[in-house]
């Protein structure tokens, strides 16, 4: 009886002991798929907010380049109606002469749209884009509405307009937005490419590729709807369907890598700018999932076995022990790997200021807030000063310096209860929770002093920079932080007309 005993015993705490154990590895195995299943989400989450907020940034590069060469040219009109106003005293037949010549003999004569006519006898005196066909009248009409600002001069019955198009500065800012997209990299070996579409109706020919840094060589070639991928999908079909339906949109499809011929499954953001009929896209490749899930699955395995050797050496208490620890464990490397994903998409990779995306949360509760309890901090836009010319003289790596330096510059300045943004490129914006209006030119001065004093090092030489600031507050009648941004961004400009290494601000009372 005494050994039945011990048999029926040790084979109910065998059965026991094989019952918690199976249990504890089918409540396991499902915890696994639960977990993988909302890393593997969580990736992918952040993969399209990084997807989508780098496309809204080069949306965003793109107003302010077309804003920028407006207001230059705008200028260079006005200087060129000041220089024939100088001349006004010439004969008539002199001052034709000198109008048509400062057109003919322009370094650039393509910048410029200009049209001469004698209103006494409607005769036409030049016309350098072969615009006049049938009335002076309709002609002009036409040019004011081609002229992205125009200038009008008279001299008795002589009068001129002249301007520069906009379909010539849209050039050059495609141009250049095609140079930054092309030379800009990821660590992740994405990038972005534009697609013009020239027939929203699709098929054959429907847009032509402007702009792709991983297929330099076919730029400028025709796409065409029905185009597959390996597996047999049509994505740009797909794409495009989905930009005349919303605007923009996530899809997937099979693609090469960056300087590879391995082809993997690419998620891709892409959304239209009108204005270009450019459909910008970016998109990166999904195949790194796997191996991050393979490497965290693994990690649970290793810690399943050890909580298997603990259930057979303690049966049930010490086997209710280990669950609870392998719970926990579960739980917190769970909660660290969210912390840790949270912190690289807040957090600006190369100058390590806040993100754009951490940037825009924090200023729509603040902006909220303001709404509740009427409490309004600074908010600062900054641009460095000739950002480009240090890119093209200096290369990006140093541009990439000059950028951490200047965050780092800035934070040994400002509070702890301060916050630094890079909003894209060389363009950052500031949040500073109880200045007050009075204080902020002293501030401003601070900021600016601290950044001329910078050495940045190139090569066997040193280079010093300066930066221009704009501030504001939030006021009653905005709508969004946007508002305040944009009167941030008009003082930030006036600091620019005054001759950079400025600061302003814009008074809202």
């Amino acid at each position: 009886m005494k050994n039945k005993h011990k048999i029926i015993t040790f084979a109910a705490a065998t059965i026991i002991c094989l019952v918690v154990i199976y249990l504890h590895l089918l409540s396991h195995e499902k915890t696994q798929e639960i977990y993988l299943e909302q890393t593997e989400k969580t990736i992918i989450n952040l993969k399209k907010d990084f997807l989508k907020d780098t496309v809204n940034n080069i949306f965003f590069e793109i107003d302010r380049l077309r804003e920028i060469k407006h207001e230059n040219y705008k200028k260079n009109t006005e200087a060129r109606l000041r220089r024939f106003q100088e001349e006004l005293d010439l004969s008539d037949e002199e001052f034709i002469q000198f109008f048509i010549n400062r057109f003919n003999d322009d370094l650039n004569p393509k910048m410029w749209t200009a049209f001469l006519w004698d209103n006494k006898t409607g005769e036409v005196l030049y016309d350098s884009a072969g615009l006049h066909i049938k009335t002076i009248d309709s002609t002009v009409k036409d040019l004011k509405s081609l002229l992205s600002s125009h200038a009008v001069i008279e001299k008795g019955s002589i009068q001129g307009i002249f301007g520069v198009s906009k379909s010539y500065i849209d050039e050059i800012v495609k141009e250049e937005i095609g140079d930054t997209i092309r030379n800009r990299e990821f660590s992740n070996d994405s990038y972005i490419w534009v697609n013009e579409v020239i027939n929203y109706g699709g098929g054959k020919d429907y847009a032509i590729r402007r702009i792709h840094p991983n297929l330099r060589d076919t730029e400028g070639t025709y796409l065409s709807t029905d185009m597959e991928d390996i597996k047999g999908k049509l994505p740009y079909l797909e794409e495009l369907e989905g930009i005349k339906k919303n605007g923009e949109l996530f899809f997937t499809y099979y693609f090469k890598k960056l300087n590879s011929s391995q082809v993997s499954e690419k998620i891709t953001y892409a959304k239209l700018y009108k204005d270009y009929d450019w459909i910008v896209a970016m998109g990166v490749h999904l195949d790194d999932i796997g191996a991050y899930t393979e490497k965290v699955n693994n990690e649970i395995h290793s810690l399943s076995s050890e909580s298997i050797i603990r259930l057979l050496r303690y049966i049930l208490i010490v086997l209710l022990i280990g669950f609870t620890i392998l719970y926990l464990i579960e739980k917190k490397h769970l909660l660290n790997s969210t912390k840790s994903l949270e912190k690289e998409i807040n957090i600006d990779t190369l100058t390590k200021a806040s993100s754009r995306r951490f940037g825009e949360m924090n200023l729509n509760a603040l902006f909220k807030q303001y709404r509740l309890t009427g409490e309004k901090p600074a908010i600062m836009m900054l641009d460095i000063d000739g950002f480009k010319h240090i890119n093209d003289n200096y290369g990006h790596k140093t541009g990439d310096i000059v950028l951490i330096e200047i965050v780092k510059t800035i934070n040994h300045i400002i509070r702890s209860s301060d916050q630094l943004i890079r909003w894209g490129g060389d363009e950052f914006v500031g949040i500073f929770p109880g200045l007050r209006e009075e204080h902020i030119m002293e501030f401003g001065e601070k900021l600016l002093d601290g950044i001329a004093s910078l050495e940045i090092p190139a090569g066997n030489e040193t280079f010093s920079i300066t930066i221009s600031i704009g501030f504001s507050y939030f006021k009653d009648t905005d709508n969004d932080y946007n508002d305040v941004l944009k009167r941030a961004d008009d003082a930030l400009y006036k600091s620019k007309e005054q001759g950079k290494n400025r600061v302003n601000i814009w008074h809202i009372s």
